[in-house]
């Protein structure tokens, strides 16, 4: 199926980013909106650099989850291999009980629980009683901090539930990324530019940029600042480049790119998802990644962000290997539709596939406490599709 849109309802999503651009909210504002034969939307509002540079935070994950299935359609791992055997430190995982007890975990971490955040681990800003113990040993609080190293913090923290039993948003893109690089014997960064952006054309996505580009980056934006962070400033962590380091990488967040290179992502898995067998998994992978595997008891879905602000949540949403999924209207705060999978990024970054309705979407700003603009846009976005 090829998208149609409705021209006046396109027309009313430059006016809006506008404004949220004239309030001082966003230095800039960018989109694209495609089809498999070719775009179908472009705009952008705001002082924006030449071919200017997005940090994409965890629009990252997909990228890393995409990765590791092309290593199980090529059997070199499997969704229910036990990720002890590369990845030593997760041999014998414990679990924190509500009164603090620690009982050992009744099924180890496998591959399949990375992917859908149902691995018992959790992030440094959620808030529960795990997360607090990351950020006491500094669990990713560096970003001079090798990957192995952080992921062997984590690993001697005890788990927030039993593998598999429960959904919480997580580090385990973060594990997964040292996960392939175990199995590859080379750095995600290497890993990513081989399997993923060379093959799809990507020029500007990376986890390091040199100095001279560092004017192509576009200002991150932002007023407030939660009080239990764990490191300095996040809104003036925002402002620098993750590091200046060539090896730094991670799984759940670090990488810039373009409005364009990420275009060609989400063109690909369009084209993919709707039986192209040339795109960076096959159908078949591409199809199960993309299927909810959250229990209905465990929807729905939630994330604690890290600020006080008014977010639609995750409601009607379900997650599969790498990727959120649409459940339909139900639980629903924006318009959406059902199939559709994508996810977003910190800086208020979101990018969507619909393979029923034929169309993709790439939106990007920079703001770290997320106001509202691509909440908008997807309202609008959805709006704009006729049929």
């Amino acid at each position: 199926m090829t998208a149609r849109f409705a021209p006046h309802r396109l027309d009313r999503i430059a006016p809006r980013m506008t404004e949220w651009v004239d309030r001082g909210a966003y230095a800039g504002i960018a989109w694209h909106i495609g089809t498999a034969s070719g775009e179908a939307h472009f705009g952008r509002v705001g002082a924006l650099p030449d071919s200017p540079l997005w940090r994409i935070f965890s629009m990252t994950k997909p990228l890393v989850s995409l990765a590791a299935m092309q290593l199980v359609e090529e059997c070199r791992i499997h969704l229910h291999s036990r990720i002890r055997r590369w990845l030593p430190e997760f041999e014998a995982p414990t679990v924190l009980a509500p009164d603090g007890a620690l009982t050992p975990a009744r099924e180890p971490i496998a591959l399949a629980h990375l992917l859908s955040h149902m691995s018992g681990l959790s992030y440094p800003f959620l808030g529960d009683a795990v997360a607090r113990r990351y950020i006491a040993a500094g669990v990713l609080g560096d970003d001079a901090q090798p990957l192995r190293e952080a992921v062997r913090h984590a690993a001697a923290q005890p788990l927030a539930f039993h593998p598999g039993q429960a959904w919480k948003y997580s580090i385990a893109t973060d594990v997964l990324a040292a996960l392939l690089e175990e199995i590859e014997q080379a750095s995600i960064g290497e890993i990513l530019r081989r399997r993923l952006f060379g093959p799809l054309g990507l020029e500007d996505t990376a986890f390091h940029i040199a100095p001279s580009e560092k004017p192509r980056v576009v200002e991150m934006r932002g007023t407030k600042q939660p009080p239990d962070w764990p490191r300095r400033g996040l809104i003036e962590f925002g402002n620098e480049h993750a590091v200046d380091d060539p090896s730094f990488g991670r799984g759940g967040h670090g990488l810039v790119s373009t409005l364009d290179d990420y275009a060609k992502i989400a063109r690909a898995l369009l084209k993919t998802a709707q039986g192209d067998p040339d795109g960076p998994v096959s159908p078949r992978a591409l199809a199960m990644m993309t299927a909810n595997r959250v229990p209905e008891a465990c929807l729905p879905l939630s994330i604690r962000l890290p600020f006080d602000v008014e977010a639609p949540g995750l409601g009607g949403f379900g997650f599969g290997l790498g990727f959120s999924t649409d459940l339909g209207a139900r639980g629903r705060r924006l318009l959406g539709a059902p199939g559709a999978f994508g996810w977003s990024g910190a800086a208020d970054t979101w990018f969507t596939v619909d393979p029923a309705g034929g169309f993709y979407a790439v939106f990007v700003a920079q703001r770290l406490d997320r106001p509202g603009a691509s909440n908008d846009f997807q309202t609008l976005l959805h709006a704009s599709v006729a049929g």
